[in-house]
C-alpha cells in the first residue's frame, strides 16, 4: 500500500512538472505593472518614445536582452533598463520565488496527502524487518582499491587542493565576491551541493575532508597527547553551537561576500582539527565538534547508503575487533565505533580504514531505501533531538535573511530597542531560533495530553518525534540550496579562469554570460515536489514513532493529531520561503 501512495505522489509531482515545463515562466509569474512614479523616476524610463529606444536586460542571464520591460524567459526576473547611464548604486538580483498559484495549489496538496498518509498507514501493519540492500563492495575491484596504502590520500589530496586555492584567493585575490573563487565555490557551490551529496552518499565529505586530511598529516610528525576527550563534552553539543554561531556569523557578517573571511574561516576549521588531534585520541573533533560532519550526520541518517557489518554473526564471533582498535593494515575507527553494533549512520565518518583491518572482509557499503535509519533503527537521543529542532529553525531562518522583507524586520527591532544593525539581527536570529523549539515543545505536550498515557511526558515526545522533522528540514534545505545552484552555477566556470581576479582567462570562460543553469518552471516543479516528499517522509516517521510507543490504537491516532498539525505549519513556512523573490549568495 505504501508502494502505491509513493506512486500516486511521484505522479502528482510529475502532473506538476508537466505543467510548470508547458507553460513560460512570464505566465506563472506575470511582471507587476509599473505606476507613473516608478515609471518616471525609480527605472528612468523617460518618455514612452525612450521607452521603446532603450534595451532592456535581465541582471543574471547576460545573454538575454529585449526592447521592452517585461520577465526573463529563462530565469522569471524582473528586466532591467539597459541605458548608457549607470545606477548609482549596483542592485543585487533577487531569484523569483514561486508564483502565488503554486504556492497555493500545493499548501492544498500538502493538506490532502497528510490526511492520505495518516489513513493508508493507519490500516497497515508495522513491519521491523530490514529492507532491500546492496553491496557496492561486491563490485569488481572496489573493496581492493579502498583497501591500498595510497587510499584516501589519492582522493583527499584534489581536495586540499582546493582548499588551499579558496585561502590563497581569499586573502590575497579580488575582494569582489563574484570576481574571487573563494565564496563562489565555497557557499554557491560546496556549502549548496554538500547536503545533496548528503542525501545520497551519506557522510561521503567526510571521506575527502580537507580539514582532517592536513589534521592527520600533522598528527604522524608531531607529537600527540592522546588524551580523552572530556566526559562532560562527549556529546554534539559543542557542534550545535558552532552551527548556530556559524549561521549568525554567516548571515549577520556576511561572510558569502567577503572572501578574506571565508579564508579565515578555511583556516579555522583547519585549526581546530589540528588541535584537537594533536590533544585528543582518534577524532575527537569529528565525533563531537565538526559542525558540517554533525549536521551532516544527522541529515545522514536519511541517506541512500550505509557502511555496515555484512553478517553481524562474523562481528559477534570476533575477538579481536580489529575494527575498533586497528591492527597493521589500518587504523583504529576515529570516532569509536563498532561495526558489530552500528545501526546509524550519524557517527561513521566513512574514513573506510574498517574495510582495511576487517580480516573477514566483513565490511558492507550498501544502497539502501532513503530514510532506512529513522524507519528501522534510531537510537533518540536528547542532544541529537536538540539539533534535529535547530536545523528546522536555522534552514527556515537562512532562507528568511535572504528575502527583502528580513531587512525591515531587522529595522523595526532596531527602531524599538535602539540597538544597532548587529545587535537587532542578533535579536532577530535568537527569536527565530526559539520559537520552533517553543512551538514543538507545545506540541509535545499537547501529544501527551491527547495519548493519556502517563509512561510517555512531553520531554520524552520532544525527544522520540523531533527525528520525524529532519526530512522537513532536509528537503527544504535541498529545495533552498537547489535554487542557488540552478541561478547562481555557472558562475563557478567564470572565476575558474580567473579564481584571483587577476584579469586571468586560463580557460577562455572569464568573460563568458552567466545565466540560469536550467528554465525557472524546472526548478519551481523540482522544489515542490521535494518539499512534497519531506513532508511524506515526516509523516510516515511519526507514524512509525507512535507505534513504537503506545500500544493502544487509539493514542497511536490521537497523538499524531498535534504533530500533524505541526509538520504542516513547517511544511506550510517552507512553501512560504521558497515562494518568496531571494538574493543571491554572491553578486553577479
Amino acid at each position: 500500500m505504501f508502494h502505491k501512495l509513493t506512486l500516486a505522489t511521484l505522479l502528482a509531482g510529475i502532473a506538476l512538472w508537466s505543467v510548470l515545463i508547458a507553460c513560460p515562466a512570464h505566465a506563472l509569474h506575470p511582471p507587476r505593472p509599473l505606476d507613473a512614479t516608478s515609471a518616471q523616476s525609480g527605472s528612468g524610463n523617460g518618455t514612452p518614445a525612450e521607452q521603446q529606444s532603450q534595451l532592456w536586460g535581465c541582471p543574471m542571464c547576460e545573454t538575454v536582452r529585449q526592447t521592452e520591460p517585461g520577465t526573463c524567459p529563462m530565469c522569471g526576473m524582473e528586466l532591467v533598463s539597459m541605458g548608457a547611464t549607470p545606477p548609482t548604486e549596483p542592485s543585487v538580483p533577487l531569484m523569483p520565488g514561486l508564483p502565488p498559484w503554486l504556492f497555493f495549489s500545493v499548501a492544498l496538496l500538502v493538506l490532502v496527502v497528510s490526511f492520505v498518509v495518516v489513513e493508508v498507514r493507519g490500516r497497515m501493519v508495522r513491519r521491523s524487518t530490514r529492507r532491500f540492500r546492496l553491496d557496492l563492495l561486491s563490485l569488481p575491484g572496489l573493496r581492493w582499491i579502498l583497501q591500498q596504502t595510497w587510499f584516501p590520500l589519492v582522493v583527499q589530496l584534489p581536495v586540499v587542493f582546493l582548499l588551499g586555492l579558496v585561502v590563497a584567493a581569499g586573502l590575497f585575490g579580488n575582494p569582489a565576491p563574484d570576481r574571487n573563487i573563494a565564496p563562489v565555490l565555497t557557499w554557491t557551490i560546496w556549502w549548496a551541493a554538500l547536503i545533496l551529496l548528503v542525501l545520497f552518499a551519506g557522510k561521503l565529505w567526510c571521506t575527502v575532508c580537507p580539514w582532517i586530511a592536513i589534521a592527520d598529516w600533522l598528527g604522524k610528525i608531531l607529537p600527540r597527547l592522546e588524551r580523552p576527550w572530556p566526559q562532560a563534552l562527549r556529546n554534539i553539543w559543542p557542534a550545535t553551537l558552532l552551527f548556530i554561531f556559524l549561521t549568525w556569523l554567516e548571515l549577520g557578517y556576511g561572510v558569502t561576500a567577503k572572501p578574506w573571511l571565508t579564508a579565515v574561516l578555511g583556516l579555522a576549521m583547519v585549526l581546530m582539527a589540528v588541535a584537537t588531534v594533536l590533544v585528543f585520541e582518534r577524532r575527537a573533533f569529528c565525533r563531537y565538534a565538526c559542525l558540517v560532519g554533525r549536521v551532516s550526520g544527522l541529515y545522514a541518517t536519511f541517506a541512500g547508503s550505509e557502511l555496515r557489518a555484512a553478517n553481524l554473526d562474523v562481528c559477534r564471533s570476533c575477538v579481536t575487533k580489529d575494527c575498533y582498535r586497528g591492527n597493521e593494515r589500518g587504523a583504529p575507527c576515529p570516532t569509536h565505533e563498532f561495526l558489530g553494533t552500528m545501526r546509524e549512520n550519524t557517527y561513521c565518518t566513512l574514513c573506510l580504514e574498517c574495510v582495511k583491518t576487517c580480516p573477514e572482509d566483513n565490511v558492507a557499503w550498501n544502497l539502501r531505501p532513503f530514510g532506512s535509519d529513522l524507519l528501522e533503527s534510531i537510537r533518540p537521543r536528547k542532544d541529537e533531538a536538540y539539533l534535529a529542532v535547530t536545523l528546522l529553525s536555522m534552514t527556515a531562518f537562512h532562507g528568511l535573511t535572504m528575502t527583502p522583507s528580513w531587512d525591515s524586520v531587522v529595522q523595526v527591532i532596531a527602531g524599538a530597542t535602539g540597538f544597532g544593525w548587529l545587535a537587532a539581527f542578533s535579536i532577530g536570529m535568537t527569536v527565530m531560533l526559539l520559537l520552533p523549539l517553543a512551538l514543538y515543545y507545545g506540541i509535545c505536550v499537547l501529544m501527551a495530553w491527547c495519548a493519556s498515557d502517563r509512561r510517555h511526558d512531553a520531554g520524552t515526545l520532544f525527544i522520540r518525534f523531533s527525528y520525524c522533522l529532519l526530512p522537513i528540514a532536509l528537503f527544504y534545505h535541498l529545495a533552498h540550496n537547489l535554487q542557488h545552484i540552478l541561478f547562481e552555477g555557472m558562475k563557478l566556470l567564470r572565476v575558474s579562469s580567473d579564481p584571483f581576479g587577476w584579469g586571468w582567462n586560463l580557460f577562455g570562460t572569464a568573460h563568458m554570460p552567466v545565466g540560469a543553469l536550467l528554465p525557472v518552471e524546472v526548478g519551481w516543479a523540482a522544489q515542490v515536489t521535494l518539499i512534497l516528499v519531506g513532508h511524506v517522509y515526516a509523516i510516515v516517521i511519526a507514524h512509525r514513532t507512535a507505534h513504537g510507543l503506545y500500544p493502544d490504537p487509539r493514542a497511536v491516532t490521537v497523538s499524531q493529531l498535534p504533530m500533524i498539525v505541526a509538520m504542516l505549519l513547517f511544511s506550510f513556512q517552507s512553501l512560504w520561503l521558497l515562494s518568496q523573490p531571494m538574493l543571491m549568495r554572491t553578486a553577479m
